[in-house]
């Protein structure tokens, strides 16, 4: 794995501490907060749709599709989509990517 240069930090201040980007061939949500930096695939995990809903307080996001909810500290679905109450949600979590801060820059390991 190799350490990829992505966005300035002040670019991810600038969106109001997070962000998604195309990172390879990953798009990946970044959140800078009080828990640091954090990182995870941006892709739902149920219909692909890109996350974006950002809870800062909980420290999670939602996707906009039909709400799945996933803990940004871990990357595991804590709320199943509406439309699928029942899915097995431990099989559902999405993958999480170390993530730095390198000379003003924040990077993620691919």
């Amino acid at each position: 794995m190799t350490w990829q240069k992505v966005v300035g930090v002040k670019a991810i201040e600038n969106a109001g501490g997070h962000l998604s980007a195309k990172v390879g061939d990953n798009i990946i949500f970044f959140t800078k907060n009080k828990e640091g930096l954090q990182a995870m695939n941006a892709v739902c995990s149920h219909a692909k749709c890109i996350l974006g809903e950002y809870d800062e307080e909980k420290n999670q996001v939602k996707c906009p599709c039909h709400h799945a909810v996933f803990d940004l500290g871990n990357g595991n679905m804590i709320k199943p989509p509406s439309v699928a109450p029942n899915s097995p949600m431990e099989k559902l979590g999405l993958k999480k990517f170390n993530v730095r801060e390198n000379q003003g820059f924040i990077e993620a390991e691919i």
